[in-house]
């Protein structure tokens, strides 16, 4: 198995096939580790490749009838299929699947004109993506 090291405030992108395993161990304490999945039009990934489906916390509540994901779990799809499995969680076990990541937009409502270019997870998942080569976002 092979660490990487993400940079606080920081995001990547690990490309997965079906079956692999992928273990996020949080190093800065409380910190929250947003984290996305996706399903692509061609693997492994290359400019040309689409987002077909990505992880959705609507989904995942519909269908776990729980707004905490537990050990055992999926995490869901937009078209309600298992995109990932949680087969190990060391926190407390409160997981978040009500609150949007944060963006630009939030740090401007709390800091005003202060909040304009803030680090933030949205953008981070950008980053992370654009590290991969460019993708289509899709409709």
């Amino acid at each position: 198995m092979s660490l990487t090291t993400i940079p606080a405030r920081h995001g990547i992108a690990t490309p997965l096939s079906k079956g692999s395993t992928i273990k996020v161990i949080n190093t800065r304490g409380t910190q929250v580790v947003d984290t996305w999945a996706f399903t692509l039009s061609s693997f492994p990934p290359s400019p040309s490749s689409t987002i077909e489906t990505q992880m959705s916390n609507q989904h995942t509540r519909a269908c776990l009838n729980s707004t905490i994901p537990k050990v055992g779990d999926g995490l869901f799809n937009n078209k309600r299929e298992r995109l990932l499995t949680l087969v190990e969680d060391t926190t407390a076990g409160i997981h978040d699947t009500l609150i949007a990541a944060c963006d630009e937009e939030r740090y401007l409502e709390l800091a005003g004109e202060k909040g304009r270019g803030h680090r933030n997870c949205a953008d981070n998942l950008v980053e992370g993506l654009a590290a991969l080569g460019r993708f289509s976002l899709g409709d």
